[in-house]
């Protein structure tokens, strides 16, 4: 006869030696996070600098259509990134290491000390995606880019989505960055940054030259270099 004891260690054992459903799919999920930072990283890797031009549009319930923006993009390994709208009405981000600029092209003395340099590290929002910015083009495994990061990796397409921790003050301005990488060099070809408040931007980017020669980085960027310079002499006016 079997007693209820032994059909219920039964049960125990049986539950203990299964794979849990929850476990299977995190396993699977680690697995398609894992091939999507090496396809990152076959481009990432191998990049001291990189020159790419850069279309930025922005969709906002606040606009009667999209607002579009071109420009370029310069990373200098391992943490400068400069985004350069074309002409002067346009603006010139830069993330330095743990700070960013967001400076108009053209320089005013009047209202200098409304455009401050932003500390990341005082600056939950604009220090996280600032970060993920700058790690999306410096060479590494991808463990500084998914740092403090909720992962996502959707089906179709080379996609990777970064998403601020669920309760850090970030989530409360950035929904979520989600990357496009080529499919065959792994270089990103479109970051789409998702506002909390409905608004999109995205970045899509073309003509990748990596590793370019320095002086034709240090030409590229000349004009920004001498804008942050122009900027800080107009905030001490």
């Amino acid at each position: 006869m079997i007693t209820r004891r032994v059909l219920l260690g039964s049960a125990v054992l049986a539950t203990l030696a299964w794979p849990r459903a929850g476990d299977a799919e995190d396993e699977i999920a680690d697995k398609r996070l894992a091939n999507r930072l090496e396809l990152w990283a076959n481009y990432s890797k191998r990049t001291r600098n990189l020159l790419a031009r850069v279309t930025t549009t922005r969709d906002s319930a606040l606009l009667d259509a999209p607002l579009v923006t071109t420009g370029d993009l310069m990373h200098r390994g391992p943490d400068l990134l400069v985004l350069r709208d074309d002409g002067l009405a346009g603006s010139t981000t830069i993330v330095d290491g743990h700070t960013l600029e967001i400076l108009p092209n053209q320089v005013r003395e009047a209202g200098a000390r409304l455009v401050p340099t932003i500390d990341g590290d005082r600056s939950p929002a604009a220090g996280w995606l600032a970060q993920r910015l700058l790690h999306l083009f410096a060479a590494g495994d991808g463990a500084e880019l998914i740092a403090g990061c909720r992962t996502d990796v959707p089906r179709g397409g080379f996609r990777l989505d970064l998403l601020p921790p669920r309760a850090s003050a970030t989530r409360k301005l950035i929904r979520s960055v989600t990357v496009h990488l080529d499919p065959v060099a792994g270089a990103v070809t479109q970051i789409l940054i998702a506002e909390a408040q409905g608004d999109r931007v995205r970045l899509q980017l073309s003509d990748h030259r990596q590793n370019v020669p320095d002086a034709d980085l240090a030409a590229s960027l000349a004009d920004a270099t001498a804008l942050r310079a122009a900027w800080a002499a107009a905030r001490k006016n």
